[in-house]
């Protein structure tokens, strides 16, 4: 059963957050990227409303414009991580002994290490960037979907309907996708919300530590970082990202809980 009132809430705030994203976008007249000395370390006012950084190029024109550096490009990566799990571990609980067994090896072998490792090692072999640090999380990520695919489905498969549907003449692909798939999807749908905000703060964690976005790309993460010898006298271009940041982490932690199945 989905709690209806637990979810509602938290997904109608994030639908009002995105739209004022969107509205800020189209509304702001000014330029992310536009250094500006004459106006820098300017607290919020109204002609700024979160300020202007330590160049002078206003804040909030930066979180709206770098709102999909931040939210829809590790979307993407989650989307594509979990369809990537997804097949593996359907594949792997379907195919047999041989292939689960290697399968497991597989993603044994990455659970052993830290995802935040993984990223940190891709990052540093391949140079610091958004685009190396978010495939870095597509490379490691991928395993959790797998395996809890691939346990939920050898559990799926000795239920009596399963047998059913064997003797009724359904196999392959067929019987993956009426019955194995359908019966995980609760349980990857929880872990997608959850997982969009462990792979926010990753990516912010990253860029704040000079390894993923690098300037002047208005990635919050990054921003936070742009402020960090700022911080005493201009606290507001560190604190206002990490506010966004924080919100948004909340906003799908509560979307993922509120989708929790009820045993």
């Amino acid at each position: 059963m989905v709690n209806k009132k637990t979810w509602l809430i938290p997904s109608i705030c994030f639908v009002i957050f995105l739209f004022g994203i969107l509205l800020g976008i189209v509304c702001t007249p000014y330029d992310p990227y536009k250094v500006n000395p004459a106006e820098k370390l300017h607290s919020p006012s109204v002609l700024h409303w979160f300020g202007t950084d330590h160049l002078g190029r206003d804040i909030f024109t930066r979180i709206v414009v770098g709102a999909p550096y931040t939210l829809l490009f590790p979307a993407v990566v989650l989307l594509l991580s979990s369809i990537m799990g997804i097949c593996i571990g359907l594949i792997s609980s379907y195919l047999g002994k041989k292939v689960d067994f290697a399968a497991t090896a597989v993603m044994d072998s990455f659970s052993s290490i830290p995802n935040l490792l993984i990223a940190i090692a891709v990052t540093g072999l391949l140079g610091p960037g958004l685009v190396n640090t978010l495939l870095a999380i597509l490379i490691s990520w991928w395993v959790q979907y797998a395996r809890v695919v691939r346990n939920l489905s050898i559990v799926t498969r000795t239920q009596p309907y399963m047998l059913a549907a064997q003797l009724s003449g359904t196999f392959g692909f067929k019987l993956i996708y009426r019955h194995l798939f359908p019966n995980t999807f609760p349980f990857i749908r929880e872990m997608i919300f959850l997982d969009m905000g462990m792979i926010i703060l990753m990516v912010s964690s990253l860029s704040f530590l000079g390894l993923g976005a690098q300037p002047p790309l208005p990635e919050w993460g990054g921003m936070m970082l742009d402020g960090r010898s700022y911080f005493q006298i201009a606290p507001w271009i560190t604190l206002i990202p990490a506010v966004f940041i924080t919100v948004v982490v909340m906003l799908f932690y509560f979307i993922g809980k509120g989708l929790k199945v009820d045993d």
